[in-house]
């Protein structure tokens, strides 16, 4: 008896095509209408409807024979090449024209015109990192491409990247693959989540990275190529494309480069953030993580404000959008202008005591938990979706009198200096299913000082 999915009509020919990449070729779907679905389903008696029309469907898919492929099904083989593709024109610019346009119809590339990645130009892309052109980096959702790093460096050449910056790019996708970042939900999910992506350390300085006015603008070669590198591996590699699984219902908000910028340590009163996480000073590290759009405080050159007031409106945010539930896997990463942390650490916070301010004053009294959060909670500790080491903390607290963390620990308040002066602080928040936040070293770096 063969298993059924049920998926929307916008997600039903991904659905089917992720399911034969897993091995379930004969795999039976029904399909929900998405336009009634999603307004549907917060209310269970209007979703009843809905429902019933795809009931005689199911039990139709449950108990029809098998046809014979489903019985036995084919196992499809995954043939790889490894071919160059031959493009001709009139003149160069004419050749240059038809790879752009064959990319775009392929879904290789971003919309963009891209940099033809030649055999000549990845050779010199690759020679900027010691790491081998075979080396696999991990797999790449959603669906499970392999990234080498010799595949990165095809993706890296076509966003106008240097050489010197795939170090970066390499320890970004080191991230980004890693287990526990759930990559799946930022690259095809309906919200509009975005990458941030943070480059922190002497290499930062060196490859010119900017970190202060404008830094999640144009004109800064660094930030932009490093972010539409990213994108692009992650497009071709997680093979993912707008209205066919990357279902953000807007868009992605800096989809082309990401929030891609560096920390300011030389303007920070307190310690590099990679140092406050056990880095060394002299090592360089990139920082991925999921994030909604960044919501901005502080008056910029416009009104006054003090760094007391940016932090208390953070949290007052935080404390009237607590309706998710999700305190295992909340994330913040608080973006503070140098001039502001200036100013908190002139009034006794350290980056710590800062974490541990947002972490008390953001707590929920059980009181105001509601009965659904409390189950959600509980589940989470059951399943194992809480770090041991932090269950009981909400254990403890899931009683009369007792008050939950909207984070697992203080440490989910990732705070980085950066910004022009004066500036706006950014607030960027994640309520997702999986904790995503990684921070790599970057390494094997072989035209720049440091990163090697």
């Amino acid at each position: 008896m063969p298993g059924v999915y049920l998926t929307t009509t916008e997600f039903f020919d991904d659905a089917m095509s992720a399911a034969k990449d897993r091995g379930m070729p004969g795999l039976r779907a029904v399909a929900l209408p998405a336009d009634t679905y999603y307004r549907s389903r917060a209310n269970r008696d209007e979703l009843k409807p809905v429902a019933a029309k795809a009931f005689a469907a199911i039990v139709d898919d449950l108990v029809r024979p098998l046809t014979a492929e489903e019985a036995k099904p084919s196992q499809a083989q995954k043939q790889l090449e490894r071919a160059n593709i031959k493009v001709t024109g009139k003149n160069y610019q004419d050749a240059s024209e038809k790879v752009n346009e064959l990319f775009l119809n392929n879904h290789w590339a971003d919309g963009l015109p891209i940099v033809p990645p030649t055999p000549a130009l990845v050779k010199e892309m690759l020679a900027g990192t010691k790491r081998s052109p075979s080396e696999v980096v991990g797999s790449a959702a959603p669906k499970q491409g392999t990234a080498t790093v010799e595949k990165i460096a095809i993706n890296a050449v076509m966003a106008g990247a240097k050489p010197e910056y795939l170090p970066v790019i390499l320890a970004a996708m080191d991230g980004f693959t890693d287990k526990h970042y759930d990559l799946t939900h930022v690259q095809a999910s309906t919200g509009s989540f975005t990458p941030v992506v943070i480059v922190d350390g002497p290499l930062a300085q060196e490859l010119n990275f900017n970190s202060g006015i404008g830094m999640l603008g144009h004109g800064w070669r660094a930030n932009s190529t490093v972010g539409r590198a990213l994108r692009l591996a992650l497009l071709n590699i997680g093979q993912t494309w707008p209205q066919v699984n990357d279902m953000a219902l807007t868009g992605r908000l800096e989809s082309y480069t990401f929030f891609t910028f560096a920390e300011d340590t030389a303007k920070s009163p307190w310690e590099p953030y990679n140092v406050s996480l056990g880095f060394k000073p002299e090592d360089s590290t990139v920082t991925v993580a999921t994030s909604g759009n960044p919501i901005i405080y502080g008056g910029g050159a416009v009104g006054p404000w003090t760094g007391q007031g940016v932090v208390d409106q953070m949290i007052a945010r935080i404390n009237t959008n607590q309706g998710f539930g999700w305190y295992w896997a909340q994330t913040f990463v608080i973006v503070l202008i140098p001039d502001c942390a200036t100013d908190l650490a002139s009034n006794g916070y350290t980056r710590k005591k800062l974490q541990e301010y947002f972490y008390e004053k953001t707590r929920v009294p059980f009181e105001k938990l509601r009965p659904a959060t409390i189950k959600l909670i509980q589940e989470a500790i059951a399943d194992g979706r809480f770090r041991p080491e932090n269950a009981k903390v909400f254990e403890d607290n899931l009683k009369p009198g007792g008050s939950v963390p909207v984070v697992q620990t203080v440490d989910d308040f990732h705070i980085i200096v950066a910004g022009g002066s004066p500036g706006y602080d950014l607030f960027f928040t994640y309520p997702g299913p999986n904790w995503a936040h990684q921070t790599k070293k970057i390494s094997g770096a072989t035209l720049t000082k440091a990163g090697r």
